[in-house]
């Protein structure tokens, strides 16, 4: 693969962009197009992150928080889905490692709430290890991938906020949001 030298080679950018693209759903595909049930089980993840999705981004961006109920159910229904594909597949190792990323995802938002006195809630750290599961199993590069993009909409949401006269750098700002887009997007890039 071409990485590109920098701004100037707009041609290897190309060409990398294309490439990413190629490979953007190539694991989620790769996974699907196995058998009908693993198609179906994958499209029900894909399902239940859009509605669980939008649902828990709507709510934190109403009332900023992540309702501990729609959270418990989105796990639930990973856990099943997750466990189902990997019996399926009779590959257990992918379901083992989206319980690591689980922990490890999930973990690293424990500590940024705690190091951070209050500016990362609980429902954040809860949301983390939802995504965790769901992206391990497909990869577990795509974890920091997730959080680098949601950290980096978020600064850039509150830079743009801020220039703009609407935000001050004190605005508390739901970052559930940021974490289920990044999240989507590195389960597009998953490899």
């Amino acid at each position: 693969m071409h990485i590109p030298a920098g701004p100037a080679d707009t041609a290897g950018a190309r060409a990398y962009a294309g490439s990413m693209m190629e490979h953007s759903t190539v694991q989620i595909l790769a996974v699907a197009q196995e058998s009908w049930a693993t198609a179906l089980l994958v499209a029900a993840l894909l399902l239940c992150y859009a509605g669980f999705g939008y649902a828990l981004s709507a709510a934190d961006i109403a009332g900023h928080r992540l309702p501990n109920r729609l959270v418990a159910r989105w796990l639930l229904a990973s856990v099943v889905i997750l466990a189902l594909l990997g019996a399926v597949r009779m590959d257990f190792w992918p379901v083992l490692r989206a319980l690591f990323g689980m922990a490890l995802l999930c973990g690293g938002y424990l500590l940024v709430s705690l190091v951070s006195s209050g500016a990362m809630g609980m429902g954040d750290v809860k949301l983390a290890s939802v995504l965790g599961l769901n992206l391990a199993y497909f990869s577990l590069p795509s974890l920091f991938l997730a959080t680098l993009l949601a950290f980096v909409m978020a600064a850039l949401f509150v830079l743009g906020g801020t220039i703009l006269r609407r935000l001050t750098l004190k605005s508390a700002v739901p970052f559930g949001p940021f974490m289920i887009l990044g999240a989507l997007i590195a389960l597009g890039v998953a490899r």
